[in-house]
């Protein structure tokens, strides 16, 4: 049986899918990347910023998988497993980041990052999310959860609960108590005739 870091992470891996991005070097300059790879970590602040930093210090090449956009999944993730009507819920806490500069104003940051990137990757994970049939989702098709854009990350920089800063500007979207409910696995069972 799976728990919900590892459905979230199989969730993540099939973004690319039907996802398209916009990325800008800064100076107006755009490009389209159409079935971008995201990336998906899970942990405490402390172990996202470690990975993040680590994989700014290793050297680029072909197969090292992609930093941003990231999707990051805050833990502990505490399932509730009390109800017959499914197998397991929990309230989950989500960064939606990409790459920022400090310099930005606000309103590059709106076109740059979030209206490029962050948003298409936070419509894309809401529409997987839905049509996941591993997922219970309400009869009127919504997810419960907040939703915050925030700018102030790129500009003044993202510390962890410690007070560690992130070593690169980001712009992220912070999703909260997303209501993540796992259906019950009904087995059927069939003889062999």
């Amino acid at each position: 049986m799976k728990g919900i870091v590892e459905i979230l992470g199989e969730v993540v891996a099939g973004l690319k899918e039907d996802l398209t991005i916009s990325v800008c070097d800064g100076v107006g300059h755009c490009t389209e990347i159409e079935k971008p790879e995201v990336n998906y970590i899970f942990g405490n602040d402390m172990y996202i910023k470690e990975q993040l930093d680590t994989m700014s210090k290793s050297p680029k090449s072909a197969d090292r998988k992609p930093k941003f956009p990231l999707v990051a999944l805050f833990t502990p993730v505490i399932e509730k497993r009390d109800s017959a009507d499914y197998q397991m819920k929990a309230n989950v806490n989500i960064l939606i980041a990409c790459s920022s500069l400090q310099e930005w104003s606000n309103e590059q940051r709106l076109t740059t990052s979030f209206v490029n990137i962050l948003r298409p990757v936070y419509e894309r994970l809401m529409s997987a999310l839905k049509s996941d049939r591993r997922l219970n989702v309400a009869y009127d098709g919504v997810i419960p959860h907040t939703y915050s854009e925030n700018y102030s990350y790129g500009r003044y920089g993202a510390y962890t609960q410690s007070g560690q800063p992130v070593s690169e500007p980001i712009d992220a979207i912070n999703v909260g108590n997303l209501e993540i409910k796992i259906k019950n696995v009904k087995c059927v069972n069939r003889r062999l005739q």
